[in-house]
């Protein structure tokens, strides 16, 4: 043989093995594709076929789909913060924002103390049966979701203290 026929023959073998050893490393990274899930017009897809298609999608829909539910929670909590919530002080039924909760919490115990001191003071002066003991409750408020309109949380409040003072003056 000739010498330029053994490099070529040396070069050929030397290219098909290289070759072959990267037609199988690519067939191993190559995962099959799973089978398409039937259209979406078509019946019986079902919630799983329904499921896949939107896993198949991505992260979310468009912006304006995220933006629209970002509007619509800012809403939400800008609306429960506008809410009207019955609160307990004491004796005493207040109306008040929940913005306001916290403000009105840190007051409370001055309130507490000054129906505290009047109950004392009748109790000093001998008219002890006409006045009520104020509860050990200082702060409570008394409503889960609160009221749309104040209109509506002060009738609440209204019929709770003349339940209170009713059961007050038994």
């Amino acid at each position: 043989m000739k010498r330029g026929s053994s490099a070529l023959l040396t070069l050929a073998l030397l290219l098909l093995f290289c070759a072959s050893t990267l037609a199988s490393g690519a067939l191993r990274d190559k995962l099959p594709r799973p089978p398409k899930p039937p259209s979406v017009k078509g019946k019986g897809i079902g919630k799983l076929g329904k499921g896949i298609l939107k896993s198949r999608r991505g992260r979310g829909g468009s912006k304006n789909s995220r933006s629209k539910s970002r509007k619509q929670a800012e809403k939400k909590k800008k609306e429960e913060e506008n809410r009207y919530h019955v609160v307990q002080i004491g004796l005493k039924f207040e109306v008040v924002q929940k913005k306001k909760l916290a403000s009105l919490k840190k007051s409370a115990p001055r309130k507490y103390k000054a129906q505290m001191s009047a109950y004392e003071k009748a109790q000093r002066k001998g008219r002890g049966s006409k006045a009520p003991r104020p509860p050990s409750t200082v702060f409570k408020v008394l409503t889960d979701r609160g009221y749309k309109t104040q209109k509506e949380a002060r009738a609440n409040a209204q019929r709770l203290q003349r339940k209170v003072d009713s059961k007050r003056k038994r």
